[in-house]
């Protein structure tokens, strides 16, 4: 039986779907909306991964975000300062006058380290928020 499809629509900044459209193209793509679903079991697969992570940890944790967006900065700050027994160090880059890079050496509880992921990754503005874990 057929799996049942909804129509949704999305909203994209004209720069995003225009760099979106031409990696379909390069990597043959016949649909934005196979594209989408790709992204999607993506999205849904790194948080299936953090919230399968257990004990202490230590890692990378990845943001790339606007910083002209009213009131991240100081929302990133605040989050930091409060998050300061697992983040012990951050890196901040300018990647171009709009987008910058920072990243963030986090040590401590799973639950604690996945919980400041999923909070920095929702702010908007935020474009990206990966976290890499290692072995000890």
């Amino acid at each position: 039986m057929a799996q049942k499809i909804t129509r949704v629509s999305l909203t994209l900044p004209e720069d995003l779907l225009n760099k979106l459209d031409r990696s379909l193209k390069a990597q043959g793509y016949t649909s934005r909306s196979e594209a989408v679903r790709d992204a999607v079991r993506d999205f849904l697969a790194s948080y299936k991964w953090r919230q399968e992570l257990k004990g202490e940890l230590i890692g990378v944790m990845v943001l790339v975000y606007e910083h002209d967006v009213r009131g991240l900065t100081d929302a990133l700050i605040d989050i930091q300062h409060s998050s300061r027994g697992i983040m012990s160090t951050v890196q901040h880059v300018h990647l171009d006058a709009k987008n910058c890079l920072e990243t963030s050496v986090v040590r401590g509880p799973a639950a604690e380290i996945r919980k400041l992921v999923d909070r920095l990754g929702a702010l908007r503005g935020v474009k990206q928020a990966k976290l890499v874990t290692i072995e000890r």
